[in-house]
């Protein structure tokens, strides 16, 4: 697991699917909150990978909370506008499907002939948590039925139960990052 208030998260996920995908693994990998139609740099790994990586993006974009059926929400991050075109519950609904997602990856996992999925990514499954939109019961559930499967969460604030059930746990914190100055995300170092 990756937790922690830093940037990289996702990042070091990233870099331990590409191990994995160079040594003939195959990686199934499961966004929270990055929409499919977001220029997100990895989506071109499956070019590379046809075989290997399958990519599932479960996000609805970003998720701001705010006053109750509310649909469209607006917040200034360092100079930039970010918004929120879903509802509470468009987001939760979202959220859910890449949990059962995740599921069928597991179950479907073992098969005869060979394992599907060597390693699965849950990037921002811990944020997921944390915003109310996944129970953690469900989460621990789903983890400790993966079998063979090694498992990669992301997300800030791990929770207690989370790190407890984790094999390993790095936590990245932010020290210095051009987003306190006001710098904005970079193609390819950020996204």
């Amino acid at each position: 697991m990756f937790t922690g208030t830093g940037k990289g998260k996702t990042s070091a996920a990233l870099g331990v699917a590409a191990r994995m995908l160079s040594i003939g693994k195959r990686v199934s990998w499961i966004s929270w909150y990055k929409s499919s139609e977001w220029p997100i740099s990895e989506k071109n790994m499956i070019e590379h990978f046809p075989d290997s990586l399958s990519m599932y993006w479960s996000g609805k974009g970003f998720y701001i909370k705010s006053g109750e059926g509310e649909s469209r929400k607006f917040r200034k991050t360092n100079g930039a506008r970010v918004m929120d075109n879903n509802t509470p519950a468009g987001h939760k609904k979202a959220a859910e499907e890449g949990l059962l997602e995740a599921m069928r990856i597991i179950e479907e996992n073992e098969v005869e002939g060979g394992i599907r999925t060597d390693l699965l990514v849950l990037d921002e499954l811990v944020q997921a948590i944390n915003d109310g939109l996944l129970s953690l019961d469900s989460v621990l559930k789903m983890i400790a039925s993966r079998g063979q499967i090694h498992l990669i969460l992301t997300g800030r604030n791990a929770a207690f139960e989370l790190i407890s059930v984790a094999d390993l746990v790095s936590e990245i914190n932010n020290i210095k990052h051009p987003y306190d100055k006001g710098g904005l995300a970079v193609r390819g170092l950020d996204y």
